[in-house]
């Protein structure tokens, strides 16, 4: 009886988040999780509203909960994944996975990419719109000493030397913030990013004994398949002689912080 009254909370929750009326439908699932504790998804809809009102300790709670009762729940990790990420610890999702022994690893990486996009093209979006702005107050000041100057002119030759000045020094102000966007809008990802199995970005690129990197996932992927030996050498090689490449992984999270378009690639 408390699981058919909890899923009545749970239903009520879903319909209030379909409003996005985001602090009800967080009390109908806390309803549903008073009624019945057991059951994952209750924690993971209460986490996604969390989420939605930017409480991200809330969500990493309710995510961990909900991997304790189900670890095979790739929701409750690509929400804690989007939460880490807007907390700068977006590693930890993936390692949880890692450490659970998880199935679904690769689409757990995937949802940690695509948090991590979104948070870029929200970011992008914000900077974007300061320099337009920007643009509009820089165009605005010329605009002004234009009128200043043409107000003091006394003769056709004066207004048209004026006239001339002012819009070679807008082109060139426009001609920098073009560049400018041009230039952040260079989309090459450098060939030692990605993973030679998978030829996707990495996100946990690891050394075999001979000094290949990889994708950590994607080998063991590989020796599922395969069979426990370096896919380019083909000498032995198993997952305990796998180490860790940090200064690569590193490299690779500050070009994800400047190129937030490569969680697509």
């Amino acid at each position: 009886m408390s699981r058919e009254e909890a899923d009545k909370h749970k239903a009520a929750g879903n319909k209030l988040f379909s409003e996005k009326r985001y602090e009800d439908a967080i009390k109908e699932y806390t309803s549903a999780i008073i009624k019945d504790s057991t059951v994952p998804v209750y924690y993971t809809n209460r986490a996604l509203c969390y989420s939605k009102l930017e409480k991200y300790d809330q969500v990493i709670s309710d995510c961990r909960r909900a991997i304790e009762l189900d670890p095979s729940t790739v929701k409750a990790y690509y929400l804690i994944g989007q939460a880490l990420i807007e907390k700068k610890q977006h590693t930890e999702g993936y390692e949880l996975a890692i450490q659970q022994k998880v199935k679904y690893v690769n689409d757990i990486i995937q949802a940690l990419l695509v948090a991590r996009k979104r948070k870029w093209d929200d970011d992008e979006a914000i900077r974007l719109e300061k320099e337009d702005e920007l643009l509009r107050y820089v165009k605005g000041l010329i605009e002004k000493e234009r009128a200043e100057l043409l107000s003091q002119a006394n003769d056709e030759e004066a207004i048209e030397t004026i006239n001339y000045n002012m819009d070679e020094r807008l082109s060139k102000v426009e001609t920098v913030f073009v560049q400018s966007k041009d230039n952040s809008h260079r989309r090459e990802i450098p060939d030692a990013y990605l993973d030679k199995i998978s030829f996707n970005i990495m996100h946990d690129p690891v050394f075999t004994p001979d000094g290949i990197t990889y994708e950590r996932q994607s080998l063991l992927d590989h020796f599922k398949r395969n069979g426990n030996f370096d896919p380019i050498t083909r000498r032995p090689c198993t997952e305990s002689q796998l180490i860790p490449n940090l200064s690569l992984r590193e490299a690779i999270e500050d070009f994800l912080k400047a190129n937030g378009w490569a969680a697509d690639y």
